[in-house]
């Protein structure tokens, strides 16, 4: 009998040893495929980013050769070859090329940053193809005498119309290799470059063999794969993606077209390591799961005891403030439409809040200012008569259910509680005072609590405004503000996508000659239904939603389009001033998203100028200064806007370096009167061009203020007096016929 009972728990623990030995390989067999699906996907993502970004590479050097040759061509004919052969060198050092020069197409010999035996047919082939293709990458090219491989980059050069030349630039395969790591996959994963017939171009790291091809003839690839398969795939410049064993260990490769050279990017990456780490998932988790089953059998005893005790003290956390002892916001919320009903709907709801109050915190420490939070509430509550009620809603805040007769007895009463809070809660050994301002609402309909609440709250932000009156009633006329703000907000996006943002230009006249010079674009919002929309009205509104940073990108791309429209035209192209909100300060995008805007319509980055308020530069200096700096790079103008509004500062000037300074109306207000103001006027201006920067003057609407501005030495002027802001079919009026171009 006890050898039958043996042999059945035997037999359960073969049974429960079998089943948890299926189970673990079961787990462990579909944690694998899940993990390699995720491998699998992480692959094709990283090998289409990885081509991506080879390609943008790429094509970011091509801009460069295009840029230096547009420099080379200026310069033509190329008879200081001292000078610009120094050129080219400073371009190949700053720029890390291998090397550069000029192939001439007279045939004269080869001026090259480097001394360099690049044999003359190669020299041929390449101005020969610069001329046909004007621009073009070459495959990987072995110098002669150096142990470098680079890709060759060409430009064909012209003078006017006629071909001149063409520009080659030299680029080290290492320059790319980088670009071409997969090590955040696995630290065996590599990317390469190659042709189509398999020849490596370039890698992120080094390949056995140099030809993908012959590296795979030994490869032992899944079923339903091979690798004339792999082979016609590349050929047709199909994205690919195969599975196969070589030197011990699986791989995934994954295979996608490139637009240069009818290149192929790969990505190959061990996949022997999945297993390994299922292997390792599977046993934690089973491991975790048992420790979970014991601790939650745990838990779930130790919660069962304290069930009792939670639920007892469950009402006063969610219900009572701990600090004060009287009810808290919550309370408030759930009990308030009972508590206005028991009043007959004739109530008031005020918030109480003590000015100052982290000051008291701050000087008398927390222990001290909860003290008076304590008093303030007992006094407060001493003052409420039967079915009104409190609750402390945050901090120093404290809301009150009042009953209501009228407005004139209310606020005696409340004036009241205000004068026993200071008398009752009165601090002996220090000068600080208890003040408390009160917002109320006066519920004349049933509202919802946080409809009231958010009234009652409008208004105890006007009290606090309010240098005098410690009691403010809410005002209809807020919450109308409101709405037209809400309505604003609800309308904008469409409003900018149908147009309904107009941009307007206000020329800048040139002192010395007279002539218009430039404009400033400013936004106008026509409703359809309402009218014109004062940008006071929106523009602040804008900068606290973040709306701003839309608005100012399409006021942007339509002054571009306005300069590109004026060359199609023929037309002179001025320069176009456009304001830029402080929230792109802090925003990485915002100079490449400008840069793209403007590149977009290929206009040129010196006729647009970025307007920075002096307020936002004061704000964050150093930010500031980075930011120009960006922007001077990308070859934008920066102006100071509103030179004099605020605390102008003098090391403003001296650690920012602004192309221009726009001097403000009120600066400028009453000099011409003022010897005082004309000095302080003069100085300023001497001082901006001291530090190469030139001075506009805003606002100017009188003659007399003109005559001023000129005897100055201002050098732009904008107003009134010149010109209103106009239609830009208006200001292409004013616009000369374009130079021709120089001979």
């Amino acid at each position: 009998m006890k050898r039958n009972s043996l042999l059945v728990l035997l037999a359960i623990l073969l049974l429960v040893v079998a089943g948890l030995a299926g189970g673990v390989a079961f787990y462990w067999h579909y944690i694998g495929e899940l993990l390699e699906r995720d491998v699998v996907a992480n692959v094709m993502e990283a090998g289409n980013e990885t081509a991506e970004t080879f390609v943008r590479a790429l094509d970011s050097d091509q801009r460069l050769v295009d840029t230096i040759a547009i420099t080379v061509q200026t310069n033509y004919p190329w008879n200081n070859q001292e000078k610009l052969g120094r050129f080219l060198f400073l371009q190949g050092k700053y720029n890390g090329f291998e090397n550069l020069g000029i192939i001439p197409l007279d045939g004269s010999k080869m001026i090259t940053a480097h001394e360099s035996n690049l044999p003359q047919d190669w020299q041929k082939e390449m101005l020969m193809r610069a001329l046909a293709e004007d621009t073009f990458t070459t495959k990987r090219y072995a110098q002669i005498g150096k142990a470098k491989n680079v890709f060759v980059q060409a430009a064909s050069l012209h003078d006017g119309m006629e071909p001149v030349g063409a520009l080659v630039v030299l680029f080290p395969t290492e320059r790319y290799s980088s670009l071409l790591a997969l090590s955040s996959l696995v630290e065996n994963g590599v990317a390469a470059v190659i042709s189509k017939d398999g020849e490596v171009e370039v890698a992120g790291r080094s390949l056995k063999g140099r030809n993908i091809f012959t590296v795979l003839e030994h490869a032992k690839f899944r079923r339903g794969q091979s690798l004339d398969e792999l082979r016609q795939d590349i050929q047709d410049g199909q994205t690919t993606f195969v599975r196969y064993r070589l030197d011990g260990q699986n791989r995934l490769l994954y295979g996608v077209a490139l637009p240069v050279n009818d290149w192929y990017l790969v990505s190959v990456l061990p996949t022997d390591f999945i297993q390994a780490q299922a292997q390792r998932v599977a046993w934690v988790s089973l491991a975790l799961f048992a420790f979970l089953f014991f601790l939650f059998g745990l838990l779930g005893l130790y919660i069962f005891c304290l069930r009792a005790y939670s639920n007892k003290q469950l009402f006063k956390t969610a219900f009572v403030d701990k600090l004060t002892g009287i009810d808290n916001f919550n309370r408030m919320s759930i009990s308030f439409e009972d508590r206005v009903q028991a009043l007959h709907g004739e109530a008031a709801l005020v918030i109480f809040d003590i000015l100052k109050f982290k000051v008291i915190n701050d000087m008398l420490g927390y222990e001290r200012g909860d003290l008076i939070l304590q008093q303030a509430a007992d006094v407060l509550k001493s003052w409420l008569n039967e079915g009104e009620h409190i609750c402390r809603s945050s901090a120093d805040n404290f809301v009150l259910l009042l009953s209501l007769t009228d407005r004139r007895n209310l606020r005696a009463r409340i004036t009241r509680m205000l004068a026993a809070v200071r008398r009752e809660c009165a601090i002996s050994d220090s000068c600080l005072k208890v003040e408390g301002v009160c917002g109320v609402y006066e519920l004349k309909e049933p509202l919802p609590f946080y409809i009231a609440l958010d009234r009652a709250r409008l208004a105890l932000a006007n009290a606090k405004k309010s240098p005098k009156e410690n009691i403010q009633f809410y005002d209809e006329k807020d919450r109308h503000r409101i709405v037209q703000e809400r309505q604003l907000e609800n309308t904008m996006e469409q409003a900018l996508a149908d147009g309904a943002f107009t941009l307007m230009l206000q020329p800048k006249y040139d002192f010395r000659t007279g002539y218009m010079q430039g404009a400033e674009a400013l936004v106008r919002w026509n409703q359809a239904d309402k009218g014109l929309v004062r940008p006071d009205d929106f523009i602040p509104l804008f900068e606290r939603n973040g709306f701003i940073l839309k608005l100012d990108m399409f006021i942007l791309e339509q002054a571009v389009k306005f300069l590109a429209k004026w060359r199609s035209d023929g037309k002179q192209q001025v320069p176009i001033a456009v304001n830029f909100s402080r929230l792109h300060l802090n925003d990485s995008r915002y100079i490449p998203q400008m840069t793209q805007i403007v590149d977009a319509y290929d206009v040129p980055h010196h006729l647009i100028e970025v307007e920075l308020t002096e307020s936002v530069i004061l704000n964050n200096r150093e930010l500031a200064q980075s930011v120009i700096r960006g922007l001077h790079k990308k070859g934008f103008s920066v102006a100071m806007d509103d030179f004099g509004s605020g605390y102008s500062s003098l090391n403003v000037l001296k650690s920012l370096q602004f192309d221009s300074i726009k001097l403000d109306k009120e600066f400028l207000s009453g000099c011409e009167q003022n010897p005082t103001a004309r000095h302080v006027v003069s100085g300023a201006v001497e001082m901006i061009k001291a530090v190469g920067a030139k001075v506009v003057a805003e606002g100017v609407e009188t003659e007399k203020q003109a005559a001023f501005l000129r005897e100055m030495g201002c050098d732009l002027a904008q107003g009134y007096f010149f010109s209103k802001p106009i239609p830009e079919e208006e200001f292409e009026k004013l616009l000369k016929p374009a130079s021709p171009p120089e001979e």
